[in-house]
């Protein structure tokens, strides 16, 4: 039994949410040092959302990075060789999901600066 932080009720530590007042509980152990440190240099793969629980989010940064990464080689050699209108589709549809990885982990970033002091609003499961 844990006690909520806003209105003291007694409730389960299983519970997501105190059931009197719906504040979100999260996992004191993790970090948001350790958060952010994982964003700033592991970002691009996903690591800060591996750590904060949010896996299928992390996969999904992860997935749209390496998909970009891999169109770069792709787009060197089709471009000597004058590329068809599919291979600049391919290369333009990974340079947009490169593109789109950097800013979701940019954006995820400000949020955590903005959110230092409150750490329950990252690591929360919705």
């Amino acid at each position: 039994m844990i006690y909520c932080r806003d209105c003291g009720y007694k409730h389960s530590d299983r519970a997501r949410a105190c059931p009197k007042c719906g504040r979100v509980v999260f996992d004191a152990d993790k970090s948001i040092i350790i958060y952010l440190v994982l964003l700033w240099l592991f970002g691009v793969f996903g690591a800060h959302r591996f750590y904060a629980g949010k896996v299928r989010t992390g996969l999904a940064i992860l997935i749209m990075f390496l998909f970009g990464l891999l169109s770069f080689p792709i787009l060197l050699a089709f471009a000597g060789a004058g590329a068809d209108a599919s291979a600049m589709l391919f290369m333009g549809l990974g340079i947009i999901s490169f593109m789109s990885a950097c800013i979701w982990v940019f954006v995820d970033f400000i949020v955590a600066l903005c959110n230092i002091k409150h750490p329950e609003k990252i690591f929360a499961k919705k």
